[in-house]
């Protein structure tokens, strides 16, 4: 049957109709291969900040509060700039004055990274107004402050992250964002009381 089958699709192969058919599916092959490399920022480099990358259960308002932070490397001549970096659909927001993880009998004050903060501007993409520059040749490092209505007990996120700059252009990459061990640190607290 297998035999008949291969021998069927090999004369079907031979056939005018069958050449372009061959064709027509390298042709797209190569048209997604050609347009992915396109949209991609070029000469861009993303890598995590594992020890600044961290996210918490806020109590205050039943939701995530995610800090990312990347190290972000620019290998071309042209300056990008870049205009937004969303993690899996949620837009960067501005982070609150300070975050407090309250405790049994202490409360503990999450201090953010060090980098630059990326807010982004909010609202319609053409409204826009801030962006983040980086030069040619360097490297730089930026944190980004999002919130999320979901709340959830496991110890790590994984979700992508995609950065566009001016021109449309993008580059994404998946990440793993882990709980806060200060929150955790708590929670083990307060399990051993009950």
């Amino acid at each position: 049957m297998l035999q008949q089958a291969l021998k069927q699709l090999l004369q079907f192969l031979a056939t005018p109709t069958g050449n372009t058919v061959v064709l027509g599916v390298i042709s797209f092959v190569l048209l997604a291969i050609v347009y992915h490399r396109k949209r991609q920022i070029p000469g861009l480099t993303v890598e995590v900040i594992r020890d600044d990358t961290w996210f918490i259960n806020r109590d205050d308002n039943h939701r995530l509060a995610i800090v990312v932070s990347l190290h972000l490397i620019n290998k071309s001549a042209a300056p990008i700039r870049i205009r937004t970096c969303k993690l899996s659909g949620y837009a960067p927001k501005p982070p609150p004055e300070k975050l407090v993880l309250e405790g049994h009998d202490t409360s503990v004050e999450l201090a953010y990274p060090k980098h630059d903060l990326f807010d982004g501007a909010g609202g319609h993409p053409s409204e826009h107004t801030s962006e983040y520059v980086l030069n040619p040749y360097t490297e730089q490092r930026m944190w980004v402050f999002y919130h999320s209505g979901i709340v959830t007990m496991t110890n790590m996120l994984r979700a992508p992250i995609v950065i566009k700059d001016m021109n449309r252009k993008r580059k994404s990459i998946q990440i793993a964002v882990p709980r806060n061990m200060e929150q955790i640190q708590l929670y083990r607290e307060a399990a051993m009381r009950w």
